[in-house]
């Protein structure tokens, strides 16, 4: 029997596509590792959007991945 591996490929949004303040491209291979990485830009290079962030995960925990999740699955591997 033999086993196939798939690879998973990388997808790239933008940080304005994910709701930030710059075009920087951002890549991953999952949708959990889009969030670190953009949580991870977002504190480093936009603070404000940061704040703004946190306020709506506060507000609504899920809201954010709600709105940009969708976005996620309609990119196209790169």
């Amino acid at each position: 029997m033999k086993r196939v591996l798939h690879s998973i490929g990388m997808k790239t949004l933008t940080c304005r596509q994910l709701g930030g303040a710059c075009d920087e491209k951002l890549s991953t291979e999952t949708w959990d590792g889009m969030v670190k990485t953009m949580t991870k830009h977002v504190m480093e290079k936009h603070p404000d959007v940061a704040k703004a962030m946190e306020k709506m995960h506060n507000e609504d925990p899920k809201k954010w991945g709600r709105e940009m999740k969708p976005k996620w699955d309609a990119a196209k591997d790169a």
